[in-house]
């Protein structure tokens, strides 16, 4: 189980990281691995895979929450708006 949660929680965290908030380039830091979503999964994959298991779990939570809450705020806002009009 541990396995699949390292997996989730680097591509998650990848994601969050490069995609939603575009880090990379606000932090000045656009090159490999941290421009990259694949090679940053890696890295991050290998750090949690060594760091304890609630290390893991907490960014498991963190970047889950993260990535979802636009998703989640979209589908609220959809509701409610259908049910104004």
């Amino acid at each position: 189980m541990k396995i699949f949660e390292v997996i989730l929680a680097a591509n998650l965290f990848s994601f969050y990281f490069i995609v939603q908030n575009n880090f990379p380039q606000k932090w000045k830091l656009n090159f490999k691995p941290f421009n990259c979503t694949l090679c940053l999964t890696a890295w991050i994959g290998l750090i949690l895979y060594i760091l304890p298991l609630w290390a893991t779990e907490a960014m498991l939570c963190m970047f889950g929450a993260g990535v979802i809450a636009p998703f989640f705020r979209n589908f609220l806002n959809n509701l409610y708006e259908t049910k104004r009009h």
